[in-house]
């Protein structure tokens, strides 16, 4: 079976407020190996029928193996995925924001974990059944769309989740500061710390320290500059700042992540190194 990848961006001004996108891997390969996945700002919920991926979480020293269907909450620090035989996945990617929206949780209850979809929402195994009857993407893609439109049209956090988007995600990351957030938006800090627990699942200071990483982590897909010319333009005050943040969500230095880098952000095969 070939490698393949497919991946559907909403254009719908509606999904966009709760996902990211839908995507599709399958990925071939008989021996063990190892895949170690940094933290990337996303939630995904994640339809398996693989032969065997097995996830591995060094920092809450948790090993399973992936069940049907599951969410990957936000991370902060990487996990491994060891994969035997056959990689299918088809993956739902949204924010924090869109996961508190949609099924009206704390994003800090999956923060760094791996969960059951039934725990979640139990509408998520019909879902499954849907899309492991076909193997073409776009009828995927539509039963995907319709459950999500239907969880959208019960959701009780609509308009807030529309708001919380303008709030959190509308700003240049760059230089942004709790103050400048505060100024912009007219909204005081202890309010904002609020909505930043409620729907991010982290205080504001710690959501702008990840959102800096996050936009270190694409530059270094995207430029071939010197580390310290994407450090700059990430938010870091020097390349040493650089490092150490870097270091500290990745367990890498940026030099080393952009050698082992193979194509998307956050994914390392561990035999780059």
């Amino acid at each position: 079976m070939p490698n393949t990848a497919n991946i559907y961006v909403p254009a719908d001004d509606t999904e966009k407020q709760f996902i990211i996108s839908i995507w599709r891997i399958t990925e071939a390969g008989p021996e063990p190996r190892r895949e170690i996945i940094l933290p990337k700002g996303t939630v995904e919920i994640i339809f398996n029928s693989s032969d065997s991926v097995v996830y591995v979480n060094p920092a809450r020293r948790t090993r399973m193996v992936l069940p049907p269907c599951f969410v990957n909450g936000i991370n902060s620090r990487p996990f491994n995925l060891i994969k035997s035989g056959t990689q299918q996945f088809v993956g739902i990617q949204m924010n924090a924001i869109g996961m508190r929206g949609l099924f009206n949780v704390s994003p800090k209850q999956f923060a760094n974990s791996v969960v059951e979809g039934d725990s979640v929402c139990r509408a998520l195994s019909a879902l499954g059944r849907q899309i492991a009857d076909t193997q073409c993407f776009t009828e995927q893609v539509t039963f995907i769309r319709t459950w999500l439109h239907d969880m959208i049209s019960h959701s009780a956090l609509r308009s807030t989740t529309r708001e919380m988007q303008e709030l959190f995600c509308s700003q240049q990351f760059c230089g942004l500061t709790v103050q400048r957030l505060c100024d912009v938006h007219h909204v005081s800090d202890r309010h904002l710390r609020r909505l930043a627990d409620e729907w991010l699942g982290m205080n504001t200071e710690s959501w702008i320290i990840y959102n800096r990483y996050l936009t270190s982590l694409y530059l270094l897909h995207q430029q071939h500059g010197s580390l310290s010319q994407i450090g700059l333009e990430s938010g870091y005050y020097d390349q040493a700042h650089f490092i150490r943040e870097f270091k500290t969500f990745t367990g890498f230095t940026p030099g080393r992540y952009q050698k082992a880098a193979n194509g998307i952000p956050g994914h390392i095969l561990a035999s780059a190194f």
